[in-house]
């Protein structure tokens, strides 16, 4: 280092001076300037404005709801959830106005979404079923989607089968014996078929002579051919009018006089169809 670079290292960083302590003052005043911790000012868990995004619409929530749920929602499940968040948070205004909805703005609500889901045509739906409302995906993107999931090749049913399940489903209850008159063969192999692929289920049995099982459909039925209930059978061909239940008990079971007592069970001379616990319903 020269004489001249020396000076201009003098004239900056002048001896003995320490440059934290010049700097000290400064940090002290911005530390004693610094507001204290209120317990004021801390986060009330009851009070979530200004802490989390705020639902701009009763679709928006509404639209999260099903795309979260585990199963299908209903009305009364949506209306719920709305009140018991409200319940929850009762100083947070937004919240406490979807808290009082009516079953008929759910409903105009989820309409809107179908039909905003139809138009944008994403290969989604918003559909009712087993009671509630759900998200599925189109069946335009079943060869696709089945491959995504290496679900193979869907299973389709034989005709016999398939004429045997629509005997079920507009005559249920039913036993095997009425399926097989109207049928004219026997179909023990079929029911054993539909129940494995939880298309049918025992619903319980006749009082007739052998008291044999009465079958009907399952839910699971419902889902696979897109049906929100039975009575959209009817609705599918006005030729063919599915049987009225109430019709189908008085020809399986008959009323009793209210002081009389029920007779004794007497064992089954049919065998119910092994169901194999380890196959589901149709794959997609």
């Amino acid at each position: 280092m020269n004489e001249e670079e020396k000076k201009w290292g003098e004239h900056l960083a002048p001896e003995n001076v320490d440059v934290r302590e010049q700097d000290a003052p400064a940090t002290l005043e911005r530390e004693q300037d610094a507001p204290a911790t209120l317990e004021s000012d801390l986060i009330d868990p009851n009070d979530l404005s200004g802490v989390l995004p705020r639902a701009s619409s009763l679709q928006q929530i509404v639209g999260g709801l099903i795309f979260g749920a585990d199963r299908p929602l209903t009305l009364d499940d949506i209306r719920k959830c709305l009140l018991d968040v409200a319940i929850a948070n009762p100083l947070d205004e937004t919240v406490k106005a979807y808290s009082d909805v009516s079953p008929r703005d759910v409903q105009d609500v989820l309409e809107g979404l179908a039909k905003l889901l139809e138009r944008m045509g994403m290969g989604l739906s918003l559909v009712e079923r087993q009671g509630g409302w759900r998200f599925q995906s189109q069946a335009a993107a079943g060869p696709w989607l089945r491959h995504f999931l290496k679900a193979g090749r869907p299973q389709r049913l034989t005709r016999s089968a398939l004429e045997t399940l629509a005997i079920i489903a507009y005559r249920q209850p039913i036993s095997k014996s009425e399926i097989e008159a109207i049928r004219g063969v026997g179909v023990d192999h079929l029911v054993k078929t539909l129940m494995e692929l939880n298309l049918i289920r025992i619903t319980g049995r006749s009082e007739l002579p052998g008291r044999p099982f009465l079958y009907g459909t399952t839910a699971a039925f419902l889902d696979h051919f897109g049906l929100r209930n039975l009575g959209e059978l009817n609705a599918m061909d006005p030729t063919l009018q599915r049987s009225k239940p109430a019709e189908r008990r008085k020809v399986h079971f008959k009323e009793k006089p209210k002081d009389e007592k029920p007779p004794a069970e007497k064992p089954s001379v049919e065998t119910p169809p092994t169901h194999n616990e380890n196959e589901t319903s149709l794959p997609l």
